[in-house]
């Protein structure tokens, strides 16, 4: 967990050139096509035009399938028309949550006394919006960090980010046990939806790098860009620009870096050396502040 001084020049802007992002056209295609799919059947059972008694396969499963093929064409068109949407949408931690919200919606279809055959369109649309949604946000933040951090970083420091193995286990054996339960009793969807939630853990612990093992686990650092600081984790990034950091200290151990009604922090046995990350980050803060 060593700090390293790799001082490289910058790039010229590489990773905003404004190709094709194909990443993100999958991923907002899909999140449309779920978001569209979902809408469409939920309303067209609503209204009528798909009696609420008619099975899932029969004219609900053609009205979702209409739904998510034309939200699907509809989402490639609006990704492809400007180049720089992924940053727009992950400039701020608001425009991210934007991307997970509808699924609120799917939430309270899904527990209104509604019909059986719209609480089964809810759940999966719920599971499906959240999901991809999730993925959306996170794509679109790396894309950003990935603009305003053009180049090689400039000093890389080891970072263990927290978490436990046993507590995420043992959340997982809960959501598990949930899951088990419902379906034993019959209740299927709410099955479906306790064993989601406990994947997700999983999946989210992996991604996260709160696990010492795992794909791409050795890419967890914290580093350093000329325009701020870059969390670094397995497979997501966020950025802190040194121009909203107004204080850095060591509380008991503890590396905490202000910035207004926020702060970022790194526990003692996150970084090997916090006193050695603390003067550099003093010296980044007094050359941007000179």
């Amino acid at each position: 967990m060593t700090g390293n001084n790799l001082v490289a020049p910058h790039a010229s802007g590489d990773r905003d050139s404004g190709a094709p992002d194909t990443a993100f056209q999958v991923i907002v295609a899909i999140y449309s096509g779920a978001l569209l799919a979902g809408l469409a059947t939920i309303a067209a059972t609503l209204t009528g035009a798909v009696p609420a008694g008619s099975p899932l396969l029969g004219a609900l499963t053609t009205t979702y399938a209409v739904g998510f093929v034309i939200g699907t064409v509809a989402g490639v068109a609006l990704s492809s028309v400007d180049p720089h949407l992924p940053r727009r949408l992950g400039r701020t931690p608001l425009r991210r949550l934007a991307l997970v919200a509808p699924a609120v919606f799917f939430v309270g279809v899904w527990l209104a006394p509604l019909e059986a055959t719209v609480d089964v369109v809810a759940v999966w649309s719920t599971i499906a919006v959240l999901a991809t949604g999730y993925v959306l946000s996170q794509l679109a933040g790396n894309r950003y960090v990935d603009t305003v951090t053009p180049g090689d970083p400039e000093e890389t420091w080891r970072w263990d980010p927290p978490g436990s193995v046993r507590l995420d286990a043992a959340l997982f054996a809960l959501y598990a046990v949930l899951g088990a339960g419902n379906a034993a009793s019959g209740n299927w969807l709410q099955a479906l939806v306790w064993l989601t939630v406990g994947a997700a853990w999983i999946a989210n612990s992996l991604a996260e790098g709160r696990w010492s093992f795992g794909p791409r686990r050795t890419r967890c650092e914290v580093q350093f860009y000329d325009a701020g600081l870059v969390k670094r984790r397995p497979y997501t990034r966020s950025f802190v620009p040194w121009d909203e950091i107004t204080h850095a200290r060591l509380r008991d151990g503890e590396l905490v870096l202000d910035r207004g009604l926020r702060d970022v922090r790194f526990d003692r046995d996150e970084l090997e050396d916090p006193e050695a990350v603390l003067e550099a980050v003093d010296r980044r803060l007094a050359r941007n502040r000179s």
